[in-house]
């Protein structure tokens, strides 16, 4: 954690102290346990007295954001998860939760700033993560079904609806490949970071995909290289998880990309 972010941490907490209302605050994601670097955010977890969330939430919004000269306070999901931007562009959210809550947490991957009471997050035994095999089917079906929609977008010349589907496939094949390492989901890093514990060979595979353009030729060079390493790679995960193969899903695609236009997968 950077200087920067240290005193902002303390600076929240401090501040959010001043609200009875609130029993506890826990320094979370990535700062929290331990695995941000300098463009992390600072993610805060408050615990509100019971029945007094949503006043909370609301009273932080407004105090916090007048404190820190947000330029942006943004809730989300009802106001459970308040996001802010400071004019500094430095950024901190804020989760809001009473004690029925706190199950969902894992005190290894939480600071403790303040905490009023006898209420914590549990302290959860550290497992190794394995991909489950209805995972890997889900995924290598989404994979097939958006990549059956090229032939659609290219026909009605919706070029940037194709894009849109290109930057689908690459990202689940990112998530594939977190599942080949046995990176469990919360710690994959968030939006921002999913390379974050990608190999070096992933890493290399991944860039040596052809960039996508809005145009005919492109989309289906980058569609085709996205395939050819995903399917491959899929296949093997879904034979090591004893995950069943869409098999009758993948032939359909590809008679239906074939037929269409003209691409072998």
């Amino acid at each position: 954690m950077t200087d920067e972010q240290r005193a902002l941490y303390q600076a929240l907490a401090a501040r959010i102290a001043q609200d009875a209302r609130v029993e506890a605050v826990w320094l979370a994601g990535s700062l929290g346990a331990g695995e941000g670097d300098a463009w992390s955010d600072v993610d805060l977890l408050v615990l509100a007295k019971d029945g007094a969330w949503a006043a909370v939430s609301a009273a932080l919004a407004e105090e916090l954001g007048a404190a820190f000269d947000a330029v942006l306070v943004e809730p989300l999901f009802g106001g459970r998860v308040v996001h802010f931007v400071t004019v500094e562009w430095a950024r901190f959210d804020l989760t809001i939760v009473e004690r029925d809550g706190l199950v969902r947490y894992d005190a290894n991957r939480l600071e403790p700033a303040f905490n009023r009471g006898d209420a914590a997050p549990p302290r959860k035994r550290q497992t190794p993560y394995a991909p489950a095999p209805e995972t890997v089917v889900r995924i290598a079906r989404e994979f097939l079904r958006v990549l059956g929609l090229l032939p659609n977008a290219l026909g009605r010349g919706e070029l940037l609806n194709a894009l849109s589907g290109s930057d689908i496939l690459r990202r689940l094949t990112v998530e594939l490949m977190h599942e080949e390492a046995g990176i469990a989901p919360d710690r994959r890093g968030g939006a921002l970071h999913p390379s974050r514990f990608l190999s070096a060979e992933q890493l290399a595979a991944l860039r040596a995909l052809p960039p996508i353009a809005a145009e005919p030729d492109s989309l289906t060079a980058g569609n085709r290289a996205l395939a050819q390493l995903f399917l491959p790679r899929a296949r093997a995960l879904a034979e090591r998880t004893g995950a069943p193969w869409p098999q009758r899903l993948e032939d359909a695609a590809r008679r239906h990309l074939k037929r269409t236009i003209g691409l072998d997968v």
